[in-house]
């Protein structure tokens, strides 16, 4: 069973991964100079959508998501929810997992074949994912320093800054901003998962107080980041280079340190990792929940989608799926499922107790 503090680290460690490196330069794209108000606006979607977790959740405080989906539509409906949600899980790990051995391939191990490392990945997340869900949390409590390390890695770019970088402030048009509130949104989910491993809630109260602590940590230094982007970076470098984060620690100089963003990739690898454990968490852990008379142990489920996911590569390496739709193919199932569903699941429950 897990508290509120293994739920706390459990939402942060899902919410950040391999998109913090390209984060400053989508949204610039988007939103100019003002992307960091638009990550705060985005950390407000975020909070009404907690809100609208939490509801359901009070619903149903003994159940799964995948559970109360069958009540509150009917069996076949719901298991029909369900199984979208763990292709679309496993859809975030496949995208997630390509990312990592991309930015690994380009700027560690130019020379290693990339499916190389997506094998390694995959098999570290596995050797993580078989725990429970209690064991996986403690995990990431002993791995918080990555984060005051991050920071504190941050705080060396501010040796060259320039605050006129994001002035005027709210020059963007509003659309442009709302735009860019969206498109970071997007890059935090992973607070989703509070659905998924309900049943393993110890009887804690506050949990409402501590998905809105993880979001604000979430939000703040999502912003932290963006901010110190845009006032280390020319606009031009904002806008053209991918990964500005992984840029500005490369041309970091000390006696001490040579490659800082080496460093940095190191240890946030196992932040990377700790998204693809969750997800791989939920998906074996429901599966193995309902095909418990059939396969006799959760590992043998967890390997099988390990292997499923890797099968995908060779499809996208030879060109037979192009990447580029994959990743595209995100901005229409990521609504859907984060905001559609859980809404009208509410909406429906609302309407059917005021019949009642």
């Amino acid at each position: 069973m897990i508290n509120n503090k293994h739920l706390f680290y459990l939402i942060i460690f899902t919410q950040f991964g391999v998109a913090i490196t390209s984060f400053p330069n989508n949204i610039y794209k988007i939103a100019g100079h003002d992307g960091w108000i638009s990550t705060l606006i985005g950390g407000i979607i975020v909070q009404i959508l907690i809100f609208l977790y939490y509801s359901l959740y009070k619903k149903f405080p003994n159940m799964s998501f995948t559970d109360y989906t069958k009540i509150i539509t009917n069996p076949f409906i719901g298991t029909c929810i369900n199984i979208s949600y763990f292709i679309y899980f496993l859809y975030v790990v496949l995208v997630v997992s390509m990312r990592f051995s991309d930015i690994i391939t380009i700027w560690i191990f130019p020379k290693s074949p990339s499916w190389l490392i997506l094998i390694l990945f995959l098999v570290t997340a596995y050797v993580v994912a078989k725990n429970d869900i209690q064991t996986i949390a403690r995990t990431y409590i002993l791995c918080t320093f990555i984060f005051l390390i991050f920071i504190l890695f941050l705080l060396s770019a501010y040796d060259n800054v320039h605050i006129g970088r994001i002035l005027p402030i709210g020059h963007n048009p509003i659309k442009k901003i709302g735009s860019g509130a969206y498109s970071s949104f997007l890059q935090m989910l992973g607070f989703e998962i509070f659905l998924f491993i309900s049943p393993s809630f110890q009887d804690t109260k506050k949990k409402l107080l501590t998905l809105t602590f993880a979001n604000f940590f979430t939000t703040i230094m999502y912003t932290f980041i963006i901010f110190t982007s845009y006032i280390r970076l020319s606009n031009k470098e904002n806008g053209y280079i991918i990964d500005p984060i992984l840029y500005i620690f490369k041309t970091f100089h000390s006696d001490m340190i040579e490659s800082l963003d080496t460093i940095f990739l190191s240890i946030w690898t196992i932040v990377i990792c700790a998204t693809v454990v969750n997800y791989l968490y939920i998906v074996s852990q429901d599966v193995h929940k309902r095909l418990s008379l059939l396969v006799k142990n959760r590992e043998s489920i967890l390997l099988i989608l390990i292997v499923l996911i890797f099968t995908f590569y060779p499809l996208i390496s030879l060109r037979v799926i192009k990447r580029e739709t994959i990743v595209h193919f995100g901005s229409f199932l990521d609504p859907i499922f984060i905001i559609i569903i859980p809404f009208l699941l509410l909406l429906i429950n609302k309407v059917r107790g005021l019949l009642n």
